[in-house]
């Protein structure tokens, strides 16, 4: 089916039944003119049908010039400042919301689906409604092994049986995880409603990691479906990229006081035992550097401890948005 022929609904043949579904898909865009035909043409290229939208923040490359002059059939929304991934993502969320679609499909921009990667995740999560958000295995940029961070995600302490199964060639449809980044979502309908858009309490980073938190806390599964795939060329960071992140650090911890699966007071006591610890340990090795650094951390959070608990309280009631 030509994808300029769609109105963005496909009635597509689930075993016997015929199920009338409405796809949105979602790509936040930076300075990606390097991957985003790769991406868009993917999309469109899928079995089922899909409505593209690509919220861009801000692209100084002429990425929203080019897509606009090469995909007419994307919905192009220029934001008019860089939003980060998840309030990007959020603007698309509300529309699919809106627009009462069944499944909105988070991709990055630097990443590529197959052309059946939507047909098996909506057929999967139709045989197992449980599952709030599935996700297909993830493969380098060159496609020849799985992206390192998947790997990780892949394992028995995170996903228990995938490995053990991939190796004996005995794959079941779809394998419960702890986490999977959002670098390719499917979600449901009814997930987006219960648990709503991402916490704009983190402007870049972590907010898939508290997402699926909120996810748990709403009893929706995650799922990876092994048999299908993306493609994801990604950069790879090290510790030594992050240490001195300030955002980012401060990110991990704003994460680990938000965890609405335990109680704010559990959170912030494991919080201050843990900053003590790191400190004491600077002090005995004599990591001024460190120390000053850690410290600097501790006290923003603890300036923000009102906001990330309001936070807390807004995504434990079922509300679609912050």
């Amino acid at each position: 089916m030509d994808n300029s022929q769609l109105n963005n609904t496909s009635t597509y043949q689930f075993k016997s039944q015929p199920f009338l579904f409405k796809v949105y898909s979602i790509v936040v865009t930076y300075n990606g003119m390097q991957w985003i035909d790769k991406c868009l043409n993917s999309l469109q290229a899928s079995s089922v049908p899909n409505h593209i939208i690509v919220i861009d923040n801000l692209s100084t490359d002429g990425t929203p010039d080019y897509i606009e002059q090469n995909f007419p059939n994307v919905e192009l929304i220029r934001s008019e400042e860089n939003l980060g991934f998840g309030k990007g993502n959020n603007i698309g969320l509300r529309k699919a919301l809106n627009d009462e679609a069944d499944y909105v499909f988070l991709l990055n921009q630097d990443a590529w689906v197959e052309t059946d990667t939507l047909e098996k995740l909506t057929d999967v999560q139709q045989n197992n409604p449980a599952y709030g958000i599935l996700s297909p295995a993830h493969l380098n940029g060159k496609g020849d092994g799985l992206e390192t961070k998947f790997a990780e995600y892949a394992g028995p302490d995170n996903t228990p049986g995938l490995l053990s199964d991939m190796f004996i060639g005995k794959l079941k449809q779809v394998y419960t995880s702890q986490f999977v980044n959002a670098a390719a979502w499917l979600i449901s309908r009814e997930c987006l409603t219960y648990v709503g858009g991402f916490d704009p309490i983190f402007p870049h980073y972590c907010e898939d990691i508290d997402y699926i938190n909120r996810c748990k806390f709403h009893d929706k599964k995650i799922g990876i479906v092994p048999t299908c795939t993306i493609v994801h060329d990604t950069k790879e960071y090290s510790w030594g990229d992050i240490k001195y992140n300030k955002q980012l650090r401060l990110n991990f911890h704003f994460l680990e006081l938000k965890n609405i699966n335990s109680s704010f007071r559990s959170c912030i006591a494991k919080f201050l035992k843990k900053q003590l610890d790191t400190s004491t340990t600077n002090i005995l090795f004599r990591k001024p550097k460190d120390l000053s650094f850690n410290c600097s951390l501790t006290i923003r959070v603890l300036l923000n401890l009102r906001k990330i608990k309001t936070s807390r309280n807004i995504t434990i009631q079922k509300q679609a948005f912050l």
